[in-house]
């Protein structure tokens, strides 16, 4: 598989997790349970996130070009790509979940974003013109899944982004929380077909 390593190791997530508490609207902290409920939590668990670059060729004054774009599987969540060289092949022994758009809707999502992407500069002069959009390919990313109750009985998630060492934006959240329904979709329907 095509993946991207992650930089944060275990015991730096674990850190990240422990010194960041989300807060409520009244400014009190939802600390997360310390103990473990019979439920297994609070736990860290690493996850891989199926994401498509898509080439995209363009134009411009400078003479014919390619920008490569990342669209995340799930959530469509879209951003110029330009971490080539930490693309490595390598089997995945976590949880990893493949990307549920198509490539056509990946390769739509990635053209329509970076053309308002495009729109979004100043000035006129200069601006790329999108000619063509390639076939996409796939790759990995990892993220780091905190899973913790609120309260009795309310299971919340908080994801930080395994290379950048950030709280993973909320896109990304909806695309984790995406993926894990649609595999309990599937294994239901694995079970049921039994």
């Amino acid at each position: 598989m095509t993946l991207i390593e992650p930089r944060v190791s275990e015991p730096k997530a674990i850190r990240f997790f422990a010194r960041r508490r989300p807060w409520n609207l009244w400014g009190l902290a939802h600390r997360p349970t310390a103990h473990d409920t019979g439920t297994g939590l609070p736990r860290l668990e690493l996850v891989w996130l199926g994401h498509y670059i898509v080439p995209v060729k363009v134009t411009s004054r400078r003479g014919p070009g390619q920008i490569d774009v990342a669209v995340e599987g799930h959530s469509g969540a879209f951003s110029v790509f330009e971490r080539h060289r930490n693309l490595v092949e390598r089997d995945i022994e976590e949880e990893a979940f493949p990307p549920r758009l198509t490539e056509a809707e990946a390769a739509a999502i990635g053209r329509k974003e970076l053309l308002k992407t495009i729109m979004r500069r100043r000035g006129q002069l200069g601006k790329p013109t999108i000619t063509d959009t390639l076939p996409p390919s796939v790759f990995y990313y990892p993220f780091w899944v905190y899973y913790y109750e609120r309260r009795k009985g309310l299971l919340d998630i908080r994801v930080l982004d395994a290379l950048v060492h950030k709280k993973a934006g909320p896109k990304n959240r909806s695309g984790i929380l995406s993926a894990f329904i649609g595999a309990d979709d599937a294994a239901r329907a694995a079970f049921e077909r039994r």
